[in-house]
């Protein structure tokens, strides 16, 4: 069991999620302007890269930190190899992103414990609090629910992540079966406070980037009649030996 910070700029938890031969598609939402790092062209809105190279695929998150932007996020699921042709590990500005059809495996059960507050705002130090505290609460009760092994706990920036390792279940026998286990257990788990997200269920689904920073919103301080609401930086706090 490894309780220590991990993100994607670690070539191991890189690994857990992209097999050597597999490609990741890496994507950052809310993007404008122009730069070298995207090919020179103008961005209104999205750039995306796909990546079989880890050291490409640092250097990428390393170029988006220290943009402004809206998320980056990373397709979870297995998708097919030949999309690298579209942007060789490198970032360009958005043309073609993942579809459903383009992805071969579900890889991964994700859940998505999000706190219930006002939308294109960051979640406070309580609200953040009791998304992980409903996590801890629910992940061995889901893995023996559904017979799945301890899952990956991570935290989104604003949220809380499980991810339930799957056996590479073929797309067009399982999106159903996903689909419908996804629907269960927000409907068994979900609280007031703390939404389990029910639609991350289609196979193309982006996943915040472990190691970049969830921005929504501006960065609130505290204050006499206020909570704060900062940015903060999505992460794995959890991966237990079986997922290795």
């Amino acid at each position: 069991m490894t309780t220590n910070i991990k993100t994607l700029l670690d070539p191991g938890v890189f690994s857990y999620f992209v097999k050597p031969g597999e490609v990741v598609e890496l994507r950052v939402l809310g993007i404008h302007g122009k730069s070298p790092h995207w090919g020179g062209e103008y961005a209104a809105g999205t750039i995306n890269g796909y990546f079989d190279d880890h050291d490409a695929f640092t250097k990428a998150l390393a170029i988006i930190e220290k943009q402004r932007h809206g998320g980056a996020y990373f397709t979870l699921q297995v998708i097919d190899p030949r999309l690298i042709g579209r942007s060789f590990n490198r970032l360009s500005v958005s043309k073609l992103t993942t579809s459903d059809r383009d992805v071969l495996a579900f890889r991964w059960l994700p859940l998505d414990l999000d706190p219930v507050r006002p939308a294109g705002i960051s979640s406070s130090d309580a609200e953040l609090a009791a998304a992980v505290n409903l996590r801890d609460q629910i992940a061995e009760s889901i893995s023996t629910d559904y017979k799945l092994p301890p899952p990956i706990r991570a935290i989104s920036g604003n949220g809380a992540h499980l991810l339930y390792p799957l056996p590479d279940l073929p797309v067009l026998k399982y999106a159903e079966v996903v689909k419908k286990m996804l629907q269960d257990i927000s409907e068994k788990y979900s609280t007031p406070a703390v939404n389990i997200d029910s639609k991350v269920f289609n196979p193309a689904r982006i996943w915040k980037a472990y190691g970049t920073t969830a921005r929504k919103g501006d960065q609130v301080p505290a204050g006499p009649n206020r909570q704060s609401r900062p940015h903060r930086q999505a992460f794995i706090d959890y991966l237990p030996e079986a997922t290795k």
